[in-house]
């Protein structure tokens, strides 16, 4: 299906945006030209107008009664709250200001809390709050352009289960609702199994993102969402991606990085350290293989993900492939800057954590404070208990009050602050019930990922053992150094997507100060003259290995070349070797213009010896 017959080929500048909280965060408008309504549009407006001023009227009479004085008593401590900073958790004065709010909200939680726990209004109030975010004209402005869509807003408000669901996610980018639809319908016509379950959840997420924060190049979102049903039927994702809520999805599909480099950074990682793939522990690469040091991006030829990981950056860099490497195998993941540092947080089945950077209340992202994420994320993981925080902020919507700035505290109006204070009273409310499965439940429900069958698949003997063949070639698995029983320091074993087994060979980081050379013992039936070769991959730019033989002073040196994450065969060397036992010794060579601070590492497969005629 082309997508550009519907519109949602999206070209994108370089913007400061990201996904999330869209709602109740006062975040700018795109700077846009006001489109001038036709005598069509006005009509519309005036229609869609007289249904939210109907829905207003109806949704205000049939809200609770509070005693005045509790409200008073309440928004003065809520208030209160703007002038504690610096928001701090260790700035007492703060954290008493926002203990004294909600010691000011439980009377007037315990009036309106039977309203919110309820399904009464829930229709109008999605409705009202959809439109009075979306404003009746800028619903006009998007329905007059055609049929098709003013179609697309009416099939919208004529489908409460998409509302809510909408509503449920925090709403659209900006507002604009009648993109989402676009998106959305494009999706859905195109791609048959964006239906149901966590395709249909993704799908949505993808419409109401409608384009990735950052992102530089024309953005295509039916691509986006069929790079992820792909990687997804494949068996490729986290075990835990089909557990995610549209919500939680909205931080998978805000990738930047366009789709080819999200496809190569899949590839590359289960080629290049499969560990990280089976663990699920992806942001290790950060720690292994980005250099921190001054930025070296064009030392390779390949893509920009490649030559962060090739040349190494500093904080930015590492935050940016930290996310790449979350988000490609389906990890939701908030990008965060704190004073002078770029670091990110990421979903776990145990809730939100931090990574590259300090603690919650040191971050913050578009407009939006860490605290009040980390907030949203506690109150979310009760899923039940939080319809109530949803149907305040949506009668605070439907109301027209005044959004908080979540870049400090104690600004919105009474609904929202409401909102902000049953957030509190959830997220101190013990666990949650909802918890994700661990991950062999999660293959029962969803089926095994590619990683689960790897871990589960048995390695047979010979993928360990060096092997000849009749016409005089050794193979020599990786893995078969001598002592590989034991640890050696700079090298981890593990099973290959591609067959078999594989080392990871690193050192330089301070962590990996300490390596020792692999040494492989090889009985000889020919004497003389072989070529050796090693399949490898490598994300470096160009590294050296030498090879010495039976204890000799003069290393054979071996050049690895940059093979961008993909498994490739070395260029011969030529050794001699006597009858009977060899010791083959490989270490790192010696590094010349290497850019980031000395690391070396790549993935070794085998090496061939394959004698010289």
């Amino acid at each position: 299906m082309d997508i550009k017959k519907f519109g949602v080929v999206i070209t994108v500048g370089l913007c400061m945006t990201a996904s999330g909280a869209f709602p109740k965060a006062a975040t700018a408008r795109p700077n846009r030209p006001r489109i001038v309504l036709s005598a069509h549009g006005r009509k519309l407006m005036a229609r869609y107008t007289a249904i939210l001023r109907t829905l207003q009227r109806q949704i205000s009479q049939a809200l609770p009664a509070v005693d005045s004085r509790l409200v008073k008593s309440f928004m003065e401590a809520y208030r209160a709250q703007e002038t504690k900073k610096p928001y701090l958790l260790r700035n007492h004065a703060f954290t008493t200001a926002t203990a004294q709010c909600q010691k000011a909200a439980a009377p007037v939680l315990s009036r309106i809390d039977p309203f919110l726990s309820s399904h009464l209004d829930e229709k109008r109030l999605i409705a009202a709050s959809i439109i009075a975010y979306a404003t009746p004209r800028g619903l006009a402005a998007f329905a007059q352009q055609s049929r098709l869509h003013e179609a697309l807003i009416g099939r919208l408000l004529a489908d409460p289960g998409l509302m809510k669901q909408i509503q449920m996610a925090d709403g659209p980018r900006h507002g604009n609702y009648g993109l989402t639809m676009q998106i959305y319908t494009a999706i859905q016509r195109s791609c048959p199994l964006s239906h149901k379950g966590i395709l249909q959840r993704f799908a949505l997420a993808v419409a109401l993102v409608q384009k990735p924060a950052l992102a530089w190049y024309p953005f295509h979102p039916v691509r986006r969402y069929r790079n992820f049903q792909k990687a997804y039927l494949s068996r490729v994702l986290n075990p835990a991606f089909p557990t995610l809520t549209t919500w939680e999805c909205r931080f998978v599909a805000d990738e930047p990085y366009n789709n080819r480099q999200i496809r190569w950074f899949r590839r590359m990682l289960m080629n290049y350290e499969p560990d990280y793939v089976i663990s699920g522990h992806y942001l290790d690469i950060v720690h292994t293989d980005v250099g921190y040091n001054h930025m070296h991006w064009h030392c390779v030829p390949g893509s920009k993900p490649a030559q962060l990981i090739a040349g190494g950056g500093e904080c930015g860099a590492r935050a940016w492939i930290g996310r790449l490497a979350e988000r490609a195998f389906g990890i939701p993941t908030w990008g965060v800057r704190q004073r002078g540092h770029a670091a990110l947080t990421h979903w776990t089945s145990a809730g939100w954590i931090t990574r590259l950077g300090g603690g919650w209340d040191q971050l913050w992202w578009n407009h939006c404070n860490g605290l009040h994420f980390l907030l949203e994320t506690k109150a979310r993981a009760h899923r039940n208990k939080f319809r109530r925080v949803l149907r305040a902020q949506w009668i605070a919507l439907a109301l027209g009050e005044q959004k908080p700035n979540l870049t400090t505290f104690g600004t919105g109006g009474f609904w929202w602050a409401m909102a902000e204070s049953e957030e509190r009273e959830i997220a101190a409310s013990g666990r949650p019930r909802y918890v994700t499965p661990d991950n062999a439940r999660l293959a029962e429900l969803h089926g095994p990922t590619l990683a689960q069958k790897l871990a589960a698949t048995p390695v047979p003997s010979s993928a360990v053992e060096i092997s000849r063949a009749a016409n005089g070639v050794i193979t020599i698995p990786a893995v078969a150094y001598s002592g590989h029983g034991q640890p050696v320091p700079g090298v981890t074993t593990a099973k290959s997507f591609s067959g078999g087994m594989q080392i990871y060979y690193h050192c330089g980081q301070p962590a990996w100060k300490k390596h020792a050379p692999l040494q492989y013992v090889v009985k000889v039936n020919r004497p003389g003259v072989y070529e050796v070769t090693a399949q490898v991959v490598s994300v470096k730019p160009t590294e050296y290995l030498n090879l010495v033989v039976n204890h000799g002073h003069a290393p054979v040196v071996m050049t690895i070349p940059w093979t961008n994450g993909q498994w490739q065969v070395t260029q011969p060397v030529t050794i001699n070797l006597a009858r009977g036992q060899n010791t083959l010794t490989f270490d790192r060579g010696k590094v010349t213009g290497f850019p980031a601070r000395g690391i070396f590492a790549l993935s070794i497969k085998k090496f061939v010896l394959r004698p010289a005629h």
